[in-house]
Order: structure tokens, then sequence, then C-alpha cells
């Protein structure tokens, strides 16, 4: 089997997730594609994040229509600090025999050498990292491939369109009664509504 890992706080999620998930999974010719929900990231601040329970229906609303995309709970049901490695540990002992492929954006790979045991994800699984817009211009993909091959397994870059939205931005259009119709899945935008969540929720100066 081929296994594809897809984490992020998902605080919403929206298209450009969607988009960029279904580009990975068929680029990689993924079996599945595994959505992992972060409890908290160890690199963003919990200030403005909703419950747990909010972001998995969120994500499983979102991905319900995909059967190559499946929800892992592992990260939420673990609580603390989310770390990469210990997923891929988890994924490995539900799939002995599956090839693992973790995806991340530009925005990520530039500091992928602060993640926990990051040689280790490298050797565990094929790191593949997608293009985003607001690094295009500053990153050079052959110096990062190269900081970021390990034992001669280089990641490998995906091709998506490169889709401007943020989770940050959709937060901040919702607490100023602004529309994201067509931003997330109509059924995430029902789902937001219904459950007032985002209402007042600006984030801070700089996020």
């Amino acid at each position: 089997m081929r296994i594809g890992i897809v984490g992020g706080t998902f605080n919403p999620i929206h298209v450009a997730h969607l988009v960029t998930a279904e580009c990975f999974t068929n680029q990689m010719k993924l079996d599945t594609c595994y959505f992992v929900p972060a409890y908290q990231s160890p690199f963003k601040d919990k200030v403005s994040v909703v419950s747990p329970e909010h972001r998995l229906e969120m994500v499983n609303i979102a991905i319900s229509d995909n059967p190559k995309f499946a929800l892992l709970e592992y990260e939420i049901q673990r609580g603390g600090v989310s770390y990469t490695i210990d997923t891929i540990t988890e994924l490995q002992r539900m799939h002995s025999d599956a090839d693992l492929f973790l995806l991340t954006g530009t925005d990520q790979a530039v500091m992928f050498t602060q993640w926990k045991d990051w040689t280790e994800i490298c050797l565990r699984s094929q790191l593949c990292i997608v293009r985003r817009p607001l690094a295009e211009s500053t990153v050079n993909e052959q110096i990062l491939t190269a900081q970021l091959t390990v034992l001669n397994r280089a990641p490998i870059w995906i091709s998506a369109p490169l889709m401007s939205i943020s989770s940050t931005e959709i937060r901040t259009m919702i607490a100023q009664h602004q529309s994201i119709r067509y931003w997330v899945p109509d059924r995430v935008r029902e789902f937001i509504a219904a459950h007032r969540l985002y209402q007042e929720m600006l984030p801070p100066a700089g996020a």
C-alpha cells in the first residue's frame, strides 16, 4: 500500500487543503491519504484554535465524498503537542507493509530541520513538498532539496495550483462577518455557521 499523510491544525480546513491533497494523491499514486489534525502544533500558538472535536468534524465533513481520503484521529486522541514522528510510528503499526509519503508545504519545509527527529522522518517516509505561493520567489528548490536529502533519499516536489488561501485569513473574514463561500466546502461553511465558530476570533497582529 501507498499511504499519504497530510497533517495540520485545519483551523478550519479549506479548499486549498483539499486541492493540494488531491494533487498529492494523484501524483504519488496513493491508495489512501490520511488527514491528521494536530492537537497542538509545536510551531503554532493555541489561542485561536477551536475545539479538537469541531476541527475533527470539519475535516470529516470536507473529505467525506472522496474515497481515497481518510481521517486519522490519533494526534487528537493522544493530546498534548503533536509530533509527526509519533504519527508515522502509529501508521507503521497500523500498516506494517505500507510505504508512507509525508506532505509538507514549502513554508514548513524551510524549517523542517527544526522538526523533532526530522532525519528519522525522512528515513521512514518519503518527504514530499508542495510549492506555496508566498515562498515561491524566495526558496531555492535545489538548495532545499539538498538540505533535506537523507542517505540519498531526496524530497519529491508536488505540483499543485498556487492558491493563496489561509485558515488565518478565513478566521479573520468570519470575525469580520464577511462571506467565506467558495473558500471552504459548503457543508463546512454551514457547520461553522451552525456552531458559531470564529465569530469573535480575530488573530493577533502579525499572525
